[in-house]
């Protein structure tokens, strides 16, 4: 029964997949046509650099990465006697493992300095329009499998979880805009909305290594990472310790570079361990040194 199950699941996800292709590419056409209508050029020069990042996506993601998360999972979870089953009954449960999964994912992917050398290329765009959408990193899948092994232990199925992980959350694809305000105030409690993931976004030390969630901010207030926006507060987009160019070889090598030097310079094996696994702008740091590449706006952590 779970294999069928899956296997229609997986379908209808392709189906959903598409579809939110084709809605992703309306978005970034619709900001470009706005932006025209508005009076300023339909392109900025972060927007075409955002396009340039798009192989990184559908391709070497959707198509390559996913399927060696899927056999890394797969291979723990024939370790483990423990089984979910896959059935109109349990999607309830995986909808809430593959929140929990993304949540646990993205988290790591800001407190610890050696995910937040990749998933700060996601961050680091000072404009914030559909196409950051675009902005994919190229190394999440290696701490989305070391944060969704344990639930392939517990045994859940690791295509549904995969499914349930990543596809869901691509309702972010709306949420990556400045054109729609503030929503009701029990569905910005309950939702990840424009607002709350500006909030995300933004490098103000209010909002700092909040909202995490996926489609819901469920685990966020459970976990105590949740963080409304505040009229008095507004975002301040990008990362900390901001690029100062766009260019995408340069954004993709802009944290490693700072990593590498760090874990060069500490002292003792301790301390290079520390570099890696530690929190963002917590860390041991080089003696700081003129770099013309790079404008200093305060700690690495975002």
């Amino acid at each position: 029964m779970d294999e069928a199950f899956v296997g229609d699941l997986v379908h209808v996800i392709q189906i959903f997949g598409f579809g939110g292709g084709i809605l992703l590419l309306f978005c970034v056409i619709a900001e470009s046509f706005l932006r025209w209508r508005e009076g300023e050029r339909p392109f900025s020069r972060e927007m075409i650099h955002n396009y340039l990042f798009f192989p990184l996506g559908p391709l070497m993601e959707g198509i390559f990465a996913n399927a060696l998360l899927i056999a890394g999972l797969t291979a723990a979870w024939h370790l483990t006697p423990l089984r979910v089953p896959v059935s109109w009954w349990t999607l309830p449960l995986y909808f809430l493992a593959g929140e929990l999964a993304f949540y646990l994912f993205h988290r790591a992917g800001h407190e610890m300095r050696i995910f937040w050398a990749d998933h700060s290329i996601h961050h680091s765009a000072e404009h914030y329009d559909f196409t950051v959408n675009l902005r994919h990193t190229p190394f999440a899948t290696v701490y989305r499998l070391i944060t969704w092994t344990p639930l392939a232990l517990l045994g859940f199925h690791p295509v549904a979880l995969v499914i349930m992980a990543i596809n869901i959350p691509a309702f972010q694809t709306f949420c990556h805009t400045r054109r729609i305000g503030r929503l009701a105030p029990w569905f910005e409690w309950l939702f990840v909305t424009p607002c709350n993931h500006a909030v995300h976004h933004a490098c103000n030390r209010l909002y700092i290594d909040r909202n995490y969630g996926g489609l819901l901010m469920l685990w966020d207030h459970v976990f105590g990472t949740y963080q409304r926006l505040e009229n008095s507060e507004p975002p301040v987009f990008g990362i900390t310790r901001q690029p100062r160019s766009a260019n995408p070889v340069r954004v993709l090598a802009h944290e490693f570079r700072y990593l590498a030097r760090d874990v060069a310079a500490a002292p003792t094996l301790r301390a290079k361990m520390h570099v890696l696994a530690g929190p963002p702008g917590k860390t041991f740091q080089a003696p700081a040194r003129p770099d013309p590449l790079v404008l200093d706006r305060g700690s690495d952590a975002i």
